[in-house]
């Protein structure tokens, strides 16, 4: 970590932080036995970003690249077609979602989004289940006729990053586990690789006129609910 000399204001007495993020090689975390714990306190510990970036993953800019591809195609058609895919019970959890969210207090239309379970199509065969947890148990939301590709590529992708997480947290815990005896062995790890209701988002970006991109350009960013007809999540 180091300080910027550029201050905050005039008159400030307060510096700029500049912290670097945390960077692994894929390798390095495919080893179990690897002492991490430099480099997880120093990503998770108190002044760290709370990020960690893994290079050198194999396939990934392949997988990658299919994925945006399809993201783009889906993007770009009707929105007859398009609206065809949202899916209103799940708060457009699941499926399309574009305009959904706000930015300012704006609908956002700057960018549109992809939402499914990278690991499983169907989490659950229970619909009292999916009725009560609309936002995570519904089942996937795919263009089959239209873009065929997207689910595969989508599922591919995602899994992946599940598979690179998983390999993380195992290396997060070995961390924590020395710091403290209560810990439970093993917690994040288990966590993650036994979830099935994991969520990974496709994100695409739609040119944008410059008075709507200042108008949003700052905002924090909050989904839209469905009426109040509909069922909530919990």
């Amino acid at each position: 970590m180091e300080e910027s000399p550029k201050q905050h204001g005039k008159n400030s007495k307060f510096k700029a932080k500049i912290v670097n993020p945390v960077l692994i090689p894929f390798e390095d975390i495919c080893d179990p036995k690897k002492d991490l714990s430099k480099t997880i306190e120093t990503a998770y510990g108190y002044d760290g970003l709370g990020i960690i970036g893994v290079y050198g993953i194999p396939e990934v800019a392949k997988l990658r690249e299919a994925v945006f591809k399809d993201g783009f195609r889906f993007a770009n058609m009707e929105n007859k077609v398009k609206e065809k895919y949202e899916h209103k019970a799940s708060f457009y959890s699941f499926g399309w979602s574009h305009g959904k969210e706000k930015l300012q207090g704006h609908p956002d239309y700057s960018k549109g989004s992809y939402y499914n379970n990278p690991l499983l199509n169907k989490p659950t065969d229970d619909p009292k289940v999916v009725e009560k947890y609309p936002s995570f148990a519904t089942p996937n939301v795919w263009p089959t006729k239209e873009l065929p590709s997207l689910e595969t590529n989508f599922m591919n992708m995602g899994k992946l990053l599940v598979k690179v997480g998983v390999m993380v947290a195992n290396h997060c815990d070995k961390h924590v586990e020395s710091k403290s005896h209560t810990y439970e062995k093993g917690r994040l790890h288990r966590m993650i690789s036994t979830n099935k209701v994991c969520k990974a988002r496709l994100l695409h970006y739609f040119p944008i006129d410059k008075k709507a991109e200042n108008r949003s350009s700052d905002g924090e960013e909050e989904k839209v609910q469905p009426s109040s007809s509909s069922s909530s999540s919990s």
